[in-house]
């Protein structure tokens, strides 16, 4: 009778293993069906928050990420309006990651032999880019309204860029706001059709109203610096 129980309770133990090697393994072919194809993911989880004792999601940077059209299998432009973005002001693969997330447009790909970044989108779309652009203007100038060493003036066209600016004033800081009025300028720009943008920057010494910098960028490239300001001492 004891050996009756043995064999039973061997029996049993094998068909739970069975059952749990069984699960496990359709676990596996579930995960493995439910994984991106190869480039598809920017980033893949190495550790995530839970299996971290610190809590940080660590990534990796997925090296076979495609930037390029062919990201998109069902590509289909019916209907869409393309653009060229030349000037960007952070890494290209960034960008497009950034773009592809963001929902603004249909399409965001590189183009390898120009290496030029290129967006798609509806009209509908394009219409909210151009209102956001605006607004993120409005913003920027609206949250500098109370800084006292340097200030902002965009003309209502969005090609011309003022900058007031006290010697004392941190540069990096007015650099950042600068390349936010600019990047959105130029999206404001290229979206009402004016593939060949342009800005005028003028730059003045606050005190003496001294013209430091006068340049046509993107054709000029401008780049803020305390000798800035040897070039009014000079002219004194």
């Amino acid at each position: 009778m004891k050996k009756r129980n043995v064999a039973g309770l061997i029996v049993i133990a094998l068909f739970v293993i069975g059952i749990a090697v069984a699960l496990m393994q359709y676990k596996r072919e579930q995960t493995a069906l439910e994984q991106p194809e190869a480039g598809k993911e920017p980033e893949t989880i190495v550790l995530s928050m839970d299996e971290n004792p610190f809590g940080v999601e660590i990534k990796k940077i997925n090296e076979n990420y495609d930037l390029t059209r062919d990201y998109y299998k069902n590509y289909d432009d019916t209907g869409l309006e393309e653009f060229k973005i030349t000037g960007i002001f952070t890494d290209e693969r960034e960008y497009i990651v950034e773009l592809r997330e963001s929902g603004y447009c249909k399409y965001a790909w590189l183009d390898e032999e120009e290496q030029v970044v290129y967006i798609e989108m509806t009209q509908k779309q394009k219409e909210e880019w151009i209102d956001r652009a605006i607004d993120e203007i409005d913003e920027e100038l609206n949250s500098l309204e109370s800084e006292e060493l340097y200030k902002f003036t965009v003309e209502d066209d969005y090609t011309v860029i003022k900058l007031d600016i006290d010697q004392s004033a941190l540069i990096d800081e007015v650099g950042e706001a600068l390349i936010v009025l600019i990047y959105d300028s130029e999206l404001y720009q290229i979206f009402n059709g004016n593939e060949k943008w342009s800005i005028h920057i003028m730059v003045n010494d606050m005190e003496t109203q001294k013209e430091m910098m006068n340049i046509q960028f993107p054709k000029e490239k401008f780049r803020l610096s305390p000798d800035m300001w040897e070039k009014v001492k000079t002219n004194e």
